[in-house]
């Protein structure tokens, strides 16, 4: 069996840390940078903290590199984007952004946005992105849908006045074969998102990660897809937190198996009743928080996304996902929706997680 050599980065959730206040989250990163890990990201949603405004703010104090993962482009007016990617590029003393983007979440992005074409809407968003940091002049008409979507002047063209001051790396983060055929085509490389684990265990993730890579050989025979996955963590020396913290993000995010066609064998072996997941649509469909739908969540649901409980059983199933990371060829494994408390989860993962990664990587 392969042994992980890769980074170790860690993804910031706003939704899920929202008791963590901008210089909470600077402090937090600056913790992680001490402790050993190579990157941050931050994600996106609706409602929550800004997540430009928390990259520039670690930017502007903490020497480590940034991502998003993952950026909804419903969210964001392009040409804004570009010019705020361009901004923070000047903070960052020439550490490449690594930009994710996706079409967000299935159960909340709904709620806010119309989710129109969304294979498009990333394909595009990427593309301009690119061009546009590239210092490049980019005609609004060679992107049908932003100029639609956002109303842009048909005739109209952008440039950057100023200069990026660091390279950037796009990276995709659907699940779904269109997703991951046009992730292949356009994009720099692949993020895993929260579905890493039920993937893995359902056996589809080598699947997923061949549609993409067949993808990306098509469209250039030497191109090499940069594969990230996110392996969500709630760790604590008390258990009933660690257990209970992730349900929030369960609760919607399950909703993805439905989606992506689980059967009645894949539910089997994550020991979900698909029953509840159905309860779990229907809440959201009409309206429900996250708060209000995490009540339906069993443990069962959160083992299933989630390495969770005390540091013990923790670092072993950590152990066991890292070593399927190395096997399928992932570049980086970022440690995901942290919780129940950041400092804590930091320290625990830093102390006992991580040597043992790198030992088992030295001795190999």
């Amino acid at each position: 069996m392969a042994v992980f050599r890769g980074e170790l980065g860690l993804q910031f959730v706003t939704h899920l840390a929202n008791h963590y206040t901008v210089p909470d989250l600077v402090t937090l990163a600056d913790l992680a940078r001490r402790k050993g890990f190579e990157r941050i990201w931050v994600n996106d949603n609706i409602r929550y903290r800004g997540q430009l405004v928390v990259l520039t703010a670690i930017a502007a104090r903490v020497h480590i590199p940034l991502g998003t993962a993952i950026l909804v482009p419903y969210f964001h007016q392009p040409l804004d984007l570009a010019d705020s990617f361009a901004t923070l590029s000047e903070l960052c003393d020439g550490r490449e952004i690594s930009i994710g983007l996706s079409r967000g979440d299935l159960g909340q992005a709904p709620q806010h946005v119309e989710p129109i074409k969304p294979i498009a809407m990333v394909r595009e968003t990427a593309q301009f992105l690119r061009q546009a940091l590239a210092g490049n002049e980019v005609a609004y008409a060679d992107y049908p849908l932003l100029r639609d979507f956002y109303h842009l002047n048909p005739k109209g063209k952008f440039r950057l006045a100023f200069k990026p001051r660091c390279t950037f790396r796009f990276y995709g983060g659907g699940n779904g074969p269109q997703a991951l055929r046009m992730c292949g085509q356009t994009m720099d490389g692949l993020i895993s998102s929260g579905t890493y684990i039920p993937m893995v265990r359902v056996g589809r993730q080598a699947g997923m990660l061949a549609e993409a890579e067949r993808a990306a050989h098509a469209s250039d025979p030497k191109k090499r897809l940069r594969k990230m996955c996110e392996l969500n963590v709630s760790v604590s020396r008390d258990r009933k937190k660690a257990i209970d913290f992730p349900k929030r993000q369960v609760a919607h995010s399950i909703l993805q198996w439905e989606a992506l066609g689980f059967d009645f064998e894949e539910y089997a072996k994550l020991g979900v009743d698909r029953r509840t997941v159905l309860e779990l649509q229907q809440r959201f469909a009409c309206g429900a928080t996250v708060e209000e739908a995490a009540a339906l969540v069993t443990e069962e649901m959160v083992r299933a996304y989630y390495a969770a409980g005390n540091p013990e059983e923790v670092v072993q199933q950590i152990l066991e996902f890292t070593r399927a990371a190395a096997d399928l060829g992932y570049d980086q494994i970022v440690f995901a929706k942290l919780g129940p408390d950041y400092e804590e989860a930091i320290t625990l993962l830093a102390s006992q997680v991580i040597p043992e990664l790198r030992e088992r990587r030295d001795r190999a």
